[in-house]
């Protein structure tokens, strides 16, 4: 059932586009068609290119000073820096995992404590060790508690920086098709 969902929202959408190409043949007024065949021409080439009327995304001064080898290297070191990021990830993941594991033995061991403390006599020298033991089990209980909470909050931050890292490099990586593309455009007049 979900299949044929997915396949009928493809339908509507192949349908919806032929509409719309079909729309785009229809022929424009003596007046208009020598700048309507200038764009169709100019979007016929590959397909990366794109309409010439089109606004740059991107200051033309500031992309003609640009050299494209800059944004080469800087998008490397983007790449290294993201690796890094990731396999510093993959290490404190690993061990967020230990300590959460850690922590399950050591809530296990606080409830098997607690039962043996209500299990001895009110006030005996055996439920005063036992309650101590309890205690001090709880307080290491909480203090690896807290190293799990840092330790999510530091992945957290870990991911947050892979994810900007990896915006960037894309962003370098859009900057530097289209320096390239101007560059190819300039050196084709």
């Amino acid at each position: 059932m979900n299949t044929s969902f997915r396949f009928l929202i493809l339908t509507i959408f192949i349908t919806l586009g032929f509409i719309t190409s079909c729309n785009d043949e229809i022929t424009p007024t003596k007046e208009e068609k020598p700048s309507v065949n200038n764009t169709n021409i100019a979007s016929t080439g590959t397909s990366s290119s794109k309409d010439t009327t089109e606004d740059p995304p991107y200051d033309v001064d500031e992309i003609d000073k640009i050299n494209p080898e800059n944004l080469s290297r800087e998008i490397k070191e983007i790449g290294v820096k993201i690796e890094r990021l990731e396999t510093e990830s993959i290490r404190h993941f690993d061990e967020y995992a230990q300590i959460a594991e850690i922590q399950k033995r050591i809530l296990e061991n606080i409830k098997i404590k607690k039962m043996i403390m209500r299990s001895k006599p009110v006030g005996s020298e055996e439920e005063k060790i036992a309650k101590i033991d309890f205690e001090n089990s709880k307080k290491y209980g909480k203090e690896k508690l807290q190293i799990l909470k840092e330790k999510n909050i530091l992945l957290s931050k870990l991911t947050k920086s892979i994810t900007e890292a990896k915006n960037e490099k894309e962003k370098l990586e859009k900057k530097q098709e289209y320096v390239l593309r101007r560059q190819k455009e300039k050196n084709q007049l």
